[in-house]
C-alpha cells in the first residue's frame, strides 16, 4: 500500500530484488475475496516454484471466481510468489514473519522510554548470541536442524514418487506422478525450481543422485552448514557497567523531549486483519454476507 516507498527502493536501490509480503498481499486482496477456499489457493499460488505452476494454479482459481485472478495479479506477482524469485539468498520466504518475530520478541521493552529500551534489547541479544552459539554443539549433523527436515522430506518423497532416466552426461528426466522435471547436475538446477529457491536437493535432484550413488548432503547449501552458523554468532557483545560508571561530562546534560501522553491505555497488541483470528477468539464475520432464515 505504500507506493512512495516503492518508487524510493527502486530508485536508491536499482539492482537490489524487492518482495513483497504475501501475508499481507492476502490482507489487501481478501478484502474483496473473502473465504477459506480463496485464502486457500491464494497459499497455493503463492508457494508455486515454477512459472508454469503458477499458471496452472491461477487457472484452477479462475474457476472459481474470474475476477479475482485479475485483481490478484494486479499485485505483480513477481513480488509475492516464489516462482519468480531469484535464486540468489537461497530462501523461498513469502513474508515478514522475521519481522514481526522481532517485534513479538521486544515485546515488553518497546513500549519502554528509548534508553531502557535499547538497553533491554542489548541484554537480550547479548544473550541470545551466546545462547545460540551453545545450540550449534547440539546438532545432530553438520547441517542445521530445519534444513535436515526439508532435506529428509525431500529424500521420502524421491523413494516413493519419482523415478529416473539417464541421458549419459548430466541430464536427467524425472518423472513425477502424471509430470515430468528435468534436472542438470552440472548446474544444481531442476525444473521445479525449488533446490535453486532454497540451496537443498529437492526430491528430483535427489533420485537423479541416488541413480549416480552420489551423496545428496554434499550438494546442499553452504549456508546450512554448521561453520556458517558458528561464524554468524563468533563475536560476542561486551558487558557494560552500570550508571555509577558512566563518564559524565560537567557541561549541560540533555534533556529529552517533552512526552505527551494520548488518552486512553496505551495500546500494546498490533491490529489483526480480517484474515487473522484473534487469539482466543472466532473470525470476525464483519464484511459477510448472512442470510436470514424466514
Amino acid at each position: 500500500m505504500q507506493k512512495g516507498l516503492i518508487k524510493a527502493i527502486k530508485n536508491l536501490l536499482p539492482e537490489v530484488e524487492h518482495r513483497m509480503c504475501a501475508r499481507h498481499i492476502l490482507a489487501n486482496w481478501g478484502k474483496i475475496w473473502r473465504g477459506g477456499e480463496m485464502e486457500k489457493m491464494f497459499w497455493i499460488c503463492a508457494w508455486s516454484t515454477y512459472p508454469e505452476d503458477f499458471k496452472a494454479n491461477l487457472c484452477k482459481l479462475a474457476e472459481v471466481k474470474l475476477e479475482a485472478v485479475t485483481d490478484l495479479i494486479h499485485y505483480q506477482p513477481h513480488t509475492w510468489s516464489r516462482a519468480y524469485f531469484t535464486s540468489r539468498c537461497s530462501s523461498w520466504s513469502v513474508d515478514n514473519n522475521i519481522s514481526e518475530c522481532f517485534n513479538a520478541w521486544i515485546r515488553e521493552a518497546r513500549h519502554k522510554p528509548i534508553m531502557s529500551m535499547l538497553e533491554e534489547i542489548r541484554l537480550k541479544t547479548m544473550t541470545r548470541i551466546a545462547v545460540n552459539r551453545d545450540l550449534v554443539d547440539k546438532w545432530v549433523t553438520s547441517w542445521s536442524p530445519v534444513c535436515m527436515n526439508l532435506f529428509q522430506d525431500n529424500k521420502e518423497l524421491a523413494a516413493e514418487t519419482c523415478e529416473a532416466v539417464f541421458n549419459g552426461d548430466h541430464g536427467f528426466e524425472i518423472g513425477d506422478g502424471d509430470d515430468k522435471h528435468t534436472v542438470l547436475l552440472n548446474r544444481k538446477a531442476c525444473t521445479c525450481r525449488a533446490w535453486e529457491l532454497t540451496g537443498i536437493p529437492c526430491a528430483h535432484a535427489m533420485t537423479a543422485m541416488r541413480h549416480l550413488k552420489l551423496d545428496p548432503k554434499a550438494h546442499i547449501s553452504l549456508y546450512y552448514h554448521k561453520s556458517k552458523y558458528v561464524a554468524a554468532y563468533q563475536f560476542s557483545m561486551q558487558p557494560v557497567p552500570g550508571k555509577i560508571f558512566f563518564k559524565i561530562h560537567e557541561f549541560k546534560s540533555m534533556d529529552p523531549p517533552p512526552v505527551t501522553n494520548r488518552p486512553g491505555r496505551p495500546r500494546k497488541k498490533r491490529i489483526r486483519g480480517l484474515h487473522e483470528s484473534q487469539p482466543g477468539t472466532r473470525l470476525s464475520k464483519k464484511g459477510r454476507n448472512v442470510a436470514s432464515v424466514e
